[in-house]
């Protein structure tokens, strides 16, 4: 092992590809984090890794990462940047980082798993819900020929307004349980497979006195059989359901499956003793601005949730929401339990858009002006002669040019360190919000190339393109004989009893050898 000292941050521990394998076997706290930029992470990346990109570090660790400590295991590429990222985490979580040499060349050289797509984990846990649960599955063309007395899309509001199937009503995969409906045939379906999978296995849980089915490819299936989908649709399933049948069906799911509760008592004992946990709020209705839908939650867990081996308390308005959250996060191998009374997490302050900033024209005598937000904030309003440069490509920049960055307040701070260990002439970074509006192009515009902070995994499949709908299918069944080719499943059975959930990064790599 190595140290490189990073000025005046604390060392940073840069590890070999063999040490780090053995931290991942562990059963301690650890993060697996790929910190390339998103569409390069989305081609190919370690099994299980979740992605910060440097691109927009900041935000997304501020959704991954509570205040627990642990090993942030990190890859990358560039090794510049990487050192910068690692820094970064240590400004902004309580992880302690070890940077992996070589970046994910030395990974991938190894011998060491990988794969390619995105919200991969929880494509493939659905996959072994379908295998080992007890889901009856219906194909599109049946269903179309076969029509049930109630659809449902399961995927969250905003979602199935866009697109969904004819007569389908929107409920949540969180609510299901509680529909005051029995004895009628029902058809659940996303617009894939995953969350139509687990809405009906959540529906078998319950004890639903119903013939259940998922319908086979939802959206991308219905397309591929022949049949049409539906656009700006409206129809809830609110007036099927009940506060009273909410309440009871939450607490029939406690006890038959007996889901720990974390009482007041318990959080103070854990307070005491220093025990770490993360605190996560859900709710369908996602009311407050942290509110995590769970269906969103369970079909891309790696978006929410990044330390293993460290317990998760759920707790939301809603306690059916929460109870069938902690069911599946336990069922994946998180040690998630339910806070017993739910008290609203305070909201981040943030930046007050309102204040009047000091514009300084001096500011624009640069030789270069890069915009380093998102690319589709920077495709609907940019400042005059700027450029779209992500921080991922900075390493590209001339260190003769005098730069303005033009950055969301949250990346300011960081991006002025950045290009200073860069070595760049000059630099000044920008909140956007200090720019005058007579300064800004509002214009429709398209870049030159594909952008990297946005990932191009058959992107057209909820376009009407029928070979990205059928390749995005082919992909998710391909993914748990992947994990078999290295170290194997690493979920129980989804019948199996969950009193001691272990995590799936864990148990996948102690298989793993390179």
């Amino acid at each position: 092992m190595m140290t490189l000292d990073n000025a005046a941050r604390n060392k940073i521990q840069v590890i070999r590809v063999s040490e780090a394998l053995d931290l991942l076997r562990r059963t301690e706290r650890i993060a697996l984090i790929d910190v390339r930029d998103r569409k390069t992470y989305v081609d190919d990346h370690p099994v299980f890794s979740i992605n910060a990109p440097i691109d927009s570090l900041e935000e997304k660790l501020n959704q991954l990462f509570g205040n627990e400590t642990g090993v942030a295991l990190i890859i990358g590429q560039e090794k510049t940047l990487s050192l910068w990222a690692a820094t970064v985490i240590t400004q902004i979580t309580n992880l302690q980082p070890r940077l992996i040499d070589g970046g994910f060349s030395s990974w991938k050289n190894s011998g060491l798993p990988t794969w390619g797509g995105e919200y991969t984990p929880s494509k493939a846990f659905g996959e072994w819900v379908e295998d080992t649960g007890n889901i009856r599955t219906i194909a599109a063309k049946a269903a179309m020929e076969a029509p049930p007395q109630y659809q449902f899309d399961v995927r969250p509001f905003s979602e199935y307004q866009k697109f969904s199937l004819p007569d389908s009503i929107h409920c949540p995969t969180g609510r299901l349980g509680a529909l005051s409906i029995s004895n009628s045939s029902i058809y659940v379906h996303c617009a894939g497979r995953t969350r139509g999978i687990i809405a009906a296995q959540t529906m078998a849980d319950q004890d639903f006195e119903a013939p259940i089915h998922f319908i086979i490819g939802g959206t991308q299936g219905w397309e591929l059989a022949g049949g049409d989908r539906s656009f700006n649709n409206q129809r809830s399933a609110a007036d099927l359901l009940s506060n009273e049948s909410m309440a009871r069906k939450a607490h029939h799911l406690i006890e038959k499956f007996n889901l720990p509760v974390v009482t007041k008592d318990c959080e103070k004992q854990w307070s005491k003793t220093g025990t770490h946990y993360r605190l996560i709020t859900v709710s369908e209705d996602q009311i407050a601005d942290n509110d995590i839908s769970p269906t969103t939650l369970i079909q891309s867990t790696d978006q929410y949730l990044g330390t293993h081996n460290l317990p998760i308390v759920v707790q939301g308005p809603n306690q059916l929401d929460c109870v069938v959250s902690v069911l599946w996060l336990r069922r994946m191998g998180w040690d998630a339990q339910l806070r017993e009374k739910y008290i609203p997490e305070p909201v981040p302050s943030r930046h007050d858009t309102t204040i009047s900033v000091h514009w300084d024209e001096n500011w624009l005598d640069v030789d270069c002006i890069f915009d380093i937000r998102s690319s589709k904030a920077f495709k609907k309003s940019r400042l005059n002669n700027s450029k779209w440069l992500p921080r991922s490509k900075f390493t590209a920049i001339s260190k003769f040019d005098r730069c303005l960055f033009v950055c969301d307040y949250s990346q300011i701070t960081h991006t002025t360190e950045l290009v200073k260990q860069l070595g760049l002439s000059e630099p000044v970074c920008i909140d956007w919000n200090s720019i005058p509006t007579y300064l800004i192009d509002t214009s429709d515009i398209d870049l030159e190339t594909q952008p990297v902070d946005q990932a191009r995994f058959f992107p057209n499949r909820h376009l009407g393109d029928l070979k990205d709908a059928q390749g995005y299918l082919d992909w998710e069944h391909s993914l748990l004989p992947a994990l078999l080719g290295h170290g194997g499943i690493p979920w129980e059975p989804i019948n199996d009893a969950l009193d001691h959930p272990r995590s799936h990064l864990t148990t996948f790599y102690q298989k793993v050898k390179i």
